[in-house]
């Protein structure tokens, strides 16, 4: 019996005690200390100088701002993660050739330009980018809304030429023009768009972002599956029909698809 004691004695005094002191607030000290406005002497000037005067901490921190890949690549630990790095962008660009070819036909300009566009904004955001989970590249939206402004702004009717080896009053169309044209309303519009973005990213514009509800992200992301279906059935079906856009152009290429099917 005296042995059993001593043995619970022994495991008593083995367990470890955690002491926890936090100190004690009321009212009185909450209103006196934590919600007391201190009073600010310096004067406007002072602080305006203070807010603009360049140091090599402040100069270092803008510079980190706008060049995050200063802040890993000088630790970026190059045997332990080059090769599966490696391995993943090559795994990535297999996916992503096939996929640029097909947003550069909604776009409504030739294949090649799909893939410059899949691979430039990558390499890019690299070395401007500051997540680590955004997918950057070419999306289905974007091309559908670049064709948009492509097919309004050189639409096929601009490029039919009179044949050169009829004598009638036969016309041809010009393909190599209508794509040149619309590669540059292509260019022009991404540039612009490129230059409002980076207006946006320099005044911090982003948390915008936080006030887009989540019915309004589901909406868009389910009108952007409807327009890509309807912009591909032409293609599914094996039919020609001309490219709308602008209001109700989903209703206008559906009938235009089903029409030329059921005719044929």
């Amino acid at each position: 019996m005296e042995e059993e004691e001593a043995g619970a004695g022994e495991d008593a005094g083995s367990q470890l005690m955690c002491r926890i002191e936090r100190p004690l607030y009321d009212e009185a000290f909450l209103r006196t200390q934590l919600l007391h406005r201190r009073e600010n002497t310096t004067t406007f000037r002072q602080r305006l100088a203070e807010k603009f005067r360049c140091t090599s901490s402040k100069a270092k921190a803008v510079a980190l701002t706008f060049l995050p890949f200063l802040t890993w690549l000088p630790s970026y630990p190059v045997k332990q993660y080059l090769f599966s790095d490696v391995v993943s962008g090559l795994s990535t660009a297999v996916v992503q050739l096939p996929q640029g070819l097909a947003y550069a036909m909604l776009a409504a300009v030739p294949p090649v330009y799909g893939l410059y566009s899949s691979f430039y904004p990558v390499v890019l955001y690299a070395f401007f980018g500051t997540s680590r989970h955004v997918s950057v590249g070419t999306f289905a939206v974007i091309s559908l809304m670049i064709g948009g402004v492509s097919v309004r702004e050189a639409p096929d009717a601009m490029f039919f030429v009179p044949s050169a080896n009829s004598s009638s009053n036969s016309s041809e169309f010009d393909r190599d023009a209508c794509e040149n044209r619309r590669v540059q309303v292509a260019v022009v519009l991404t540039t612009l768009v490129g230059i409002i973005q980076f207006v946006f990213g320099l005044l911090r514009f982003g948390f915008v972002a936080i006030y887009l509800t989540e019915p309004l992200v589901r909406g868009f992301t389910t009108a952007a599956a409807v327009h890509v279906v309807v912009s591909q059935l032409k293609y599914l079906l094996g039919v020609k029909t001309k490219r709308f856009s602008g209001p109700l152009s989903v209703l206008f290429s559906v009938g235009a698809v089903f029409s030329r099917n059921h005719s044929h």
